[in-house]
């Protein structure tokens, strides 16, 4: 008996590309305006990423305390001392993020997600830094686990299994719901949840299992999820 559906968010119920292209955009014109003595562009911030990650591979899947050191770093090179740069990356990663949760659904997800969660218990599994609460999904998510949270990105099994013994539920009962055939779908089946992948893009390309349905509109997820539920 399902119990619990579980949500990939970035490109799974909004489109991210857009998301992160304004964030980046809001971010570098804040530090040109707060920080003019700062080089920052997105050249020499995957040069900084780059460095950071050889020094520290713990990093990696971290992706909001990773911006945060790429950000300092920058400062410290341009020879702001510790208490300014302290100050001004937090409020330069709020600027961020603000503008990263400012999403816009694909049309008709929020509907789906308002019906769903009459009937289960929701929650998302990302390896990015969208925040529910922030987004406003926390009125109908009952959980959220973060690779930073996990510390393990997908396709590692971290957050499945987070999930899992958060809801106290076997595999069989829960629905993971994603864009990507192999971070989402590959793993979720490895785990023997049921799956169901959201292919907006129309990708032709596919991992290594199949979903249990596949959807190219979230407004057809109710359905894809009806028949799973019919299925068992």
């Amino acid at each position: 008996m399902i119990k619990v559906i579980g949500f990939d968010l970035d490109d799974t119920l909004w489109a991210l590309r857009p998301i992160m292209m304004r964030a980046e955009k809001l971010l570098k014109k804040w530090l040109s305006e707060n920080v003019p003595q700062l080089q920052y562009d997105l050249i020499e911030s995957q040069t900084l990423r780059q460095e950071i990650l050889i020094e520290s591979p713990d990093l990696d899947g971290k992706v909001t305390e990773l911006r945060r050191r790429i950000i300092t770093r920058a400062m410290t090179l341009s020879k702001l001392d510790e208490d300014a740069t302290d100050t001004l990356t937090s409020a330069a990663m709020e600027v961020f993020l603000a503008a990263r949760n400012e999403v816009e659904f694909f049309d008709g997800a929020l509907e789906v997600i308002k019906q769903l969660s009459e009937n289960y218990t929701l929650g998302a599994l990302t390896n990015g830094n969208a925040d529910i609460s922030r987004i406003g999904l926390a009125r109908y998510f009952s959980f959220t686990f973060s690779a930073e949270q996990v510390g393990a990105p997908k396709p590692a099994p971290d957050l499945f299994a987070h999930a899992l013994a958060h809801n106290n539920v076997d595999p069989q009962e829960m629905i993971y719901v994603g864009d990507d055939p192999v971070l989402d779908i590959d793993t979720a089946n490895y785990l023997s949840l049921r799956t169901i992948w959201v292919n907006t893009k129309r990708k032709d390309d596919r991992g290594e299992t199949d979903p249990d349905v596949t959807i190219e509109d979230i407004k057809d997820l109710p359905e894809a999820v009806s028949q799973i539920v019919q299925s068992e």
